[in-house]
């Protein structure tokens, strides 16, 4: 499959600044909301960690009927909607900072309005991309949101610490609200014209989540996909949650050190999002994902096995392989189920796909703590990158391996 791509495409630019924007403004918040809880508010530390997964929680509670409410709806309208409302959610913190009634209730029903907006956002802008760019540039289009994805994960977070110590939390707040707006603002810009959701008869909201649901488990190529991201991201949960407190204690890094450290995966990200058009015109997506699979967990056993002084040349060489293997399979195993579901199914598919990858997200954060409390820090990094090598097992037995395009039949063996 060809995958050049026409980078003046001024749709597209318009499409790719609001999701980059709007991706920022969500990892700005991240850090803004908490932090308006403990500096304005004096919050408790379990304040803030219930703020921080108000946040998340609208995967578990939404990410299914999300899919089955947005394959019904025009994708552009969906996602102003989506940059509207999480910017008004946003705008009455500082209002009501001014008027002095802010409190922790009010942080938290935010949070949890902006974690509804951004699920809605981030399944209908992968399921709008298709609209706006062609088949052949549907990877180079993901690529460049995925660089943006992974950017704002990166840099956001920072930002937004400095911004709240710049200007102070509340403020801070008032840019997360400019980045909404300006997300939406280029969305109304976009020209090509949308084709208008199959009107089909109505049916209940749980049959066509089921639907989406079968389609995913009961397709040869999109199951063993979806089963690597979901033990991936479990694990990867662990991995992230034990990251800092072996840093910290086991290694007996600075802050300052471990927070360089920690943004090299970010780094990672970005390069794997980059990178992954042309490695998969090279080898082959089919191949190109098997391969990062399995080499992704052999880097990952850097990580433990670094030490102090030089050798955290380890860790770096190991968390940055980690996340440009993420992305690249990442970035190809979505350009695969956008180019093959049928559009009256991409919704539901992406979201099904999302609740059982990034559903298993807080378990695997429960899970890394624990192990990290019977085992200790680095034995329980140990753990958790032995246990990824087997990661890639539904891939192996799924006979990808033996694929160098996904859109190919694997060979037939006597």
């Amino acid at each position: 499959m060809r995958q050049g791509f026409r980078f003046g495409s001024a749709d597209f630019v318009r499409l790719w600044a609001s999701g980059t924007v709007s991706f920022f403004g969500t990892a700005v918040s991240t850090v803004a909301l908490p932090l308006v809880a403990l500096s304005v508010l004096g919050a408790s530390t379990f304040e803030a960690g219930v703020i921080s997964a108000a946040g998340l929680v609208a995967w578990l509670l939404l990410g299914l009927v999300a899919g089955a409410r947005i394959e019904r709806v025009r994708r552009r309208p969906l996602l102003i909607g989506c940059d509207v409302v999480r910017a008004v959610a946003l705008v009455t913190i500082p209002v009501a900072y001014v008027l002095g009634i802010l409190s922790i209730a009010q942080l938290v029903v935010v949070a949890l309005v902006v974690g509804v907006g951004s699920v809605f956002f981030d399944i209908a802008v992968q399921t709008y991309l298709p609209s706006v760019v062609s088949r052949d540039e549907l990877v180079a289009g993901n690529s460049r949101l995925q660089v943006s994805e992974n950017a704002a994960k990166t840099g956001g977070p920072a930002v937004g610490g400095a911004l709240v110590s710049a200007i102070g939390a509340p403020v801070t707040i008032l840019v997360d609200v400019v980045s909404y707006v300006f997300s939406a603002l280029c969305l109304v810009l976009v020209r090509k014209r949308e084709e208008p959701p199959e009107q089909t008869p109505p049916r209940p909201v749980g049959a066509r989540v089921r639907e989406g649901l079968h389609a995913v488990l009961g397709d040869p190529v999109l199951r063993p996909l979806t089963m690597v991201a979901a033990s991936l991201n479990f694990l990867g949960a662990g991995f992230d949650t034990l990251l800092v407190p072996y840093l910290l204690r086991g290694l007996e890094l600075t802050p300052a050190l471990i927070g360089v450290l920690v943004a090299l995966g970010g780094v990672g990200g970005v390069l794997g999002s980059a990178l992954g058009p042309a490695i998969a015109r090279r080898f082959g997506d089919a191949r190109a994902m098997v391969v990062t699979a399995l080499v992704g967990p052999l880097l990952s056993l850097l990580v433990p096995a670094a030490f102090g002084g030089a050798g955290l040349v380890l860790f770096a060489v190991g968390l940055i392989g980690r996340e440009v293997c993420i992305a690249v399979y990442s970035l190809l195993a979505r350009s695969y189920r956008q180019l093959t579901t049928p559009a009256g199914l991409l919704a539901r598919v992406t979201a099904s796909i999302k609740f059982l990858s990034w559903g298993v997200l807080p378990l695997g954060a429960l899970a890394g703590g624990l192990l990290g409390q019977v085992l200790g820090n680095r034995a329980g990094m140990w753990a958790i990158c032995l246990a990824l090598l087997l990661t890639p097992l539904p891939l192996v037995l799924s006979g990808l391996l033996r694929k160098r395009d996904l859109g190919e039949p694997a060979p037939i063996t006597e």
